[in-house]
Parts: C-alpha cells; structure tokens; sequence
C-alpha cells in the first residue's frame, strides 16, 4: 500500500501558502483506487470546500477525451488516421505561405515569408502528433462566426514546414471535432458522451455549452478574462473553444478527477487487451513515439515521458503517456507500474505571482507538479 502523507503535507503546505486555492487528486494503482482527495476551496470568492465530486475545466485535457472517440470512430472504420484533412474541409490543399507571425503565441515576429508548403497530403495522423505546420490564432478575435473560423484554419499561412518537428497547436483538433460533426451527424459533445463517458460511467464528465448558460453548481472557477469582462465560472476558459459554443476538439470538457482517473486507465485496460475505449492494437499506436521537438516528445494524441531529468514525468517508466492542461490539470500514465495519476490545481488568477513566476502557460501545473514528483518518487521506491 502506498504511503500518501507527504505528499498531502506537502499540497496542503502550498495550499497554505496561497500557491493555489485547491484541488483534486486521483491515483489509480495496479487497476485499484489508492487515492482521491480534495484540497482548499474550489472557489476563493465564496470559500466553498473543494470535494472529490467538484467539476474542474479540464483544459487541454479535453483533447484526449475528442481524441478518444475519434479514435474509436477509426476503430469503427469512420475515420482513418491516413484520411487527408481535405476530403473533411475541401480547402485545406494546395500550396501554403510559412510565415512566423502565423504562430501568434510568438509575439512580435516579422510578417514575412520563410517558405511554401503543400498541405493537399496531411493527414489527422499529422494533426494528432501535431507535425502539420498549423501555428495558432485568437479565433475569437479574428473571426465572427464557425464557418468564418473553419475557412480561416483552412486558408491560413503555416508556421513552419509540415512534418519537419513538433509544434502544440489547438487549431488542427478544432478541425478533427468539427469533421466528427459533420461525418456522424452529432454533435461532439454527443459522440464524446456515448464512446467515451457512457462505456465507461463517466457520469460528471461532459462539455457546457455556452448557449446554455454556465453550470457553476460545484464547479470550480478558472480566473477573471478582459474578453469577456467576467470572472469565468461554469463556462469553458479557452477562448477559441468560448467562441465556438464550448464545444471543440481541444478543450470545453468539465471532470471530476476521478473520471478521468477511469479514462487513464482505460487506456491500461486497453494495453492489457482487456475492453477499452479503444481496441489493443489502437492503443499501443497511440502510445508509441512518434515524434519530438527539442523536448516535446508525442505519441498519438498523447504527449510522452519527458527526457530531461529536472521533469516532472522523468521519475516515472520509459513507457509513461498522458497531457497536461493549461488550467492546471495533468494526466499521467505509467504501465510498466500500473499506475494512473489524476491532477487538477484551481487557476486564481493569470497575474498572480505566485503562480507564474515560474514563467510559461503552464506555470500553474508546473507549480503543483513538484507534489506529482514526490508520488512518483514513491511509487519507485
């Protein structure tokens, strides 16, 4: 049995310190619950305790739930990862301009042209190891309606040359939810419900959307945005996927920890040839290297073990896959130990100091990861 008294001492002692408000943690081990715990108030404004049933934005996390039922339509025969983007969104071919400035999370960079580039034979196999050449865009920003968004990915400039490295992008898994729509006839939030939440009794995970109105019953807030002048609660905080109703392939969906826990371990189940959401041989694809950066290694829909020893996942097997989220949330999996590890951390807010002094959009998760260090550090021990 594992020794989990450190590792609450040293959340709570950042809890205490106003790193962060609080959170949720779920451990599953050797296909057995070890750990669920809530930490702080899920809400500071209010006070309210956070819980083991308080719904988190899952952030970027959200991509492994749209992923996972696009790959169960590819199990289906739906979907091929080796389908060009095209036959979904006619557009996408042709010759593209790489420009730096199409990447605008690089801010001030010159607006000329680097190069050219054919887009007509990128795949979703390109988008889901995120090789394709799309940088990003405030769509929000850029665009006044979906339609408007889908001809702007489609037609945009590149940021780099298609399949030459790894750059994270949102914009390609915006396209991937959007094509699911259109082949199935259902929304994604539907299609993640039945192949996802549904097979595997998900019963607090699922996407809000915005013309619905926000959902804030035990729901944890995100941080005060200038777009919409409000702090936000109950609503998706990625303001692409805000601008799309709250549904998209990147981001949107809301979870408890222990849900995603059963998702993580899903994929544990599936490795194992036991049923999953996705067949054996779908999984063991998905978690195997494909590509990297300087250190970003991907697998299918999946980010890797880090190399570098100073990371988080480093203490962790050689096999480890999962993702991270931008409003603190991570995944990790590690199947030479049978171990799933659930994180989610309450964002206060973007300028708070504490939290990104650190420096870079995941200061936050970065933050908390040193308590995800020190259970990894046991489990190795």
């Amino acid at each position: 049995m594992l020794n989990f008294e450190n590792l609450d001492k040293h959340i709570q002692k950042l809890v205490d310190e106003g790193a962060f408000p609080g959170g949720a943690l779920c451990v599953f081990h050797h296909n057995e619950l070890v750990k669920e715990t809530a930490y702080g108030t899920y809400n500071p404004e209010t006070g309210d305790k956070t819980n083991v049933d308080t719904r988190f934005d899952v952030a970027s996390l959200s991509k492994l739930f749209a992923g996972s039922a696009f790959m169960a339509l590819c199990d289906q025969g739906v979907f091929s990862l080796d389908e060009p983007i095209h036959k979904s969104f006619p557009k996408f071919q042709g010759i593209r301009q790489i420009r730096a400035s199409a990447n605008a999370l690089l801010k001030d960079q010159p607006d000329e042209v680097l190069g050219e580039a054919d887009v007509t034979d990128l795949t979703w196999y390109n988008v889901l190891i995120h090789d394709s050449g799309l940088g990003w865009a405030p769509l929000n920003l850029r665009c006044k309606s979906r339609e408007e968004a889908i001809d702007y990915i489609c037609t945009m400039p590149l940021a780099y040359q298609p399949k030459s490295t790894v750059l994270y992008t949102d914009l390609g898994l915006i396209l991937m939810g959007i094509a699911m729509e259109q082949r199935t006839g259902k929304g994604l939030d539907q299609l993640v419900e039945e192949l996802v939440c549904q097979p595997l009794g998900l019963e607090r995970t699922g996407y809000n959307r915005v013309s619905q109105g926000p959902k804030t019953e035990n729901t944890a807030p995100t941080e005060f945005c200038k777009w919409r002048n409000m702090r936000v609660h109950g609503l998706v905080h990625d303001e692409n996927c805000y601008f799309l109703d709250g549904v998209a392939g990147h981001a949107g969906v809301f979870s408890i920890a222990r849900d995603v826990a059963k998702l993580a371990q899903s994929y544990l189940d599936a490795l194992n040839g036991k049923p999953g959401v996705v067949k054996q041989e779908t999984a063991q694809a998905m978690v195997r290297f494909q590509k990297m950066n300087r250190w970003d290694r991907r697998g299918i829909m999946f980010q890797l073990r880090i190399l570098d020893t100073d990371a988080h996942t480093f203490p962790l097997g050689r096999k480890t896959f999962g993702h991270t989220g931008f409003t603190g949330t991570c995944m990790w999996v590690d199947p030479e130990r049978e171990l799933a590890s659930i994180e989610y951390w309450i964002m206060g807010s973007l300028s708070n100091v504490s939290l990104y002094s650190i420096g870079g959009s995941l200061a936050l998760c970065a933050l908390c990861l040193g308590a995800l260090f020190l259970l990894h550090r046991q489990v190795l021990l």
